[in-house]
């Protein structure tokens, strides 16, 4: 079996036979105790510039999807770079708000707020609280004043198909996201009518890792239109918030994502289509992935390797623990071997401890002769990676750094066995 071609990273490259993330060996940031996390600052400032810049046609907000990492660190430079923040959650608005981002750089998304977070929301004077149902408004309703109404933005759900992998989808009928055109045209006069609640923008999500700008451009255009409605019937409507579902590529896909470039001129389009490109709205967009998903990796360690049933077992000491995505969506994520190896290299199935059948990080994937002891690097690991990890078996979060050049910083300590049942009682 041919060596695989690995995903070119500005951040992650052999040097000397082994794999570096910027300017620092792998070798140097792994131990004994388990699986680490490692994020390069570069991919993550580069990142977020190259969409800051495909939405300089219009003024723009950048709302990172915290859902993705919300790692304080993560959090901070992205904040300290002009980000603001998508969240889901009165745990993602503290975080959000303990890393710099100001309250009114951060929207409130998501299908299901309990009565706490409502309150929350309303009093932190929030950039937008997408309203999903109508039990949503009467609450705002409540919390807000006429001295300090809610600022909220309606969330349609275009029935717009985005391709991607089903759980991806947000945009469809078929899910329970957003509101239908026409339900959302039926709250409008009361929103306009409202002192407590004030409406400043439509928003929308077709869903995620898109792999063409078409779906993202035509829900765009749905919700341009219907921003149009909402100003003629008199809604003080400050922006227009087509979502995210920037991509990125992880190693496996059969064509080539569009760049992000094409991104942002698909939600220009969209909104050009609408005859909406001369009403002077803001445009936020919400990416998660596209900023953080390629700045890091999970760095995991061989325990053993067995041939089992015509199958080629390289068993680690990371697992769906970690990083659930393969387990979970079948994802693929590129396997690189820290140290540079001779020898046949040959597929094998990268699994992990946890008593599972669906315990891998990889299947069928070139990897050369290993050894216990040696390193590994699952690539494309920095979203949804440990937003997604659990303590299954027992297991505690793992470690994580982060690289700046030559300057490595633990951003979160290995968590202790102990703290496994420390909010428990006998």
């Amino acid at each position: 079996m041919t060596r695989p071609s690995f995903p070119p990273s500005n951040a992650f490259h052999y040097e000397d036979g082994v794999l570096h993330c910027e300017d620092v060996p792998l070798t140097d940031l792994a131990d004994e105790e388990g699986p680490t996390w490692v994020y390069s600052a570069r991919v993550i400032d580069e990142s977020f510039a190259a969409v800051d810049e495909a939405m300089d046609f219009a003024p723009h907000l950048v709302a990172y999807a915290i859902k993705a990492n919300g790692n304080l660190a993560i959090l901070a430079r992205l904040a300290k770079a002009g980000a603001g923040a998508d969240i889901v959650s009165e745990g993602e608005l503290r975080r959000a708000l303990r890393a710099g981002i100001p309250a009114d750089r951060i929207v409130w998304s998501g299908v299901g707020k309990r009565d706490r977070e409502l309150e929350v929301a309303a009093a932190a004077g929030l950039r937008a609280i997408h309203i999903e149902c109508l039990e949503e408004l009467d609450l705002l309703e409540e919390f807000g004043s006429t001295e300090a109404p809610v600022r909220v933005a309606l969330r349609i759900n275009p029935d717009v198909d985005a391709g991607s992998h089903p759980y991806f989808a947000t945009g469809l009928h078929s899910t329970k996201f957003g509101l239908e055109l026409e339900v959302a045209r039926e709250l409008l006069p009361r929103l306009v009518k409202s002192e407590r609640v004030r409406l400043e923008g439509v928003a929308c999500h077709v869903g995620s890792q898109l792999d063409s700008t078409l779906p993202l451009r035509e829900a765009t255009r749905l919700l341009a239109e219907f921003a149009r409605e909402c100003l003629d019937a008199g809604a003080p409507l400050r922006s227009i918030d087509p979502g995210g579902g920037w991509p990125m590529a992880y190693g496996g896909e059969q064509m080539p994502f569009p760049a992000h470039r094409e991104f942002g001129a698909a939600i220009e389009a969209g909104i050009a289509d609408a005859g909406m490109q001369g009403a002077g709205l803001e445009v936020v967009t919400e990416p998660g992935r596209a900023l953080v998903g390629d700045a890091g990796i999970l760095l995991v360690r061989v325990l053993a390797e067995k041939r089992q049933g015509g199958r080629r077992f390289v068993i680690v000491d990371g697992a769906m623990t970690e990083l659930v995505r393969p387990a979970l969506y079948g994802a693929h994520h590129a396997v690189m071997p820290v140290m540079q190896h001779e020898g046949e290299w040959s597929a094998a199935d990268v699994v992990g401890p946890v008593c599972e059948s669906g315990d891998f990080l990889a299947q069928g994937r070139p990897l050369p002769p290993v050894k216990r002891g040696d390193l590994l690097a699952i690539r494309g690991a920095g979203a949804y990676g440990r937003e997604m990890s659990s303590t299954y078996n027992g297991r505690p979060a793992a470690r994580e750094i982060l690289v700046d050049g030559a300057t490595t910083r633990t951003v979160r300590r290995r968590a202790s066995i102990a703290s496994l049942w420390a909010q428990e009682e006998m």
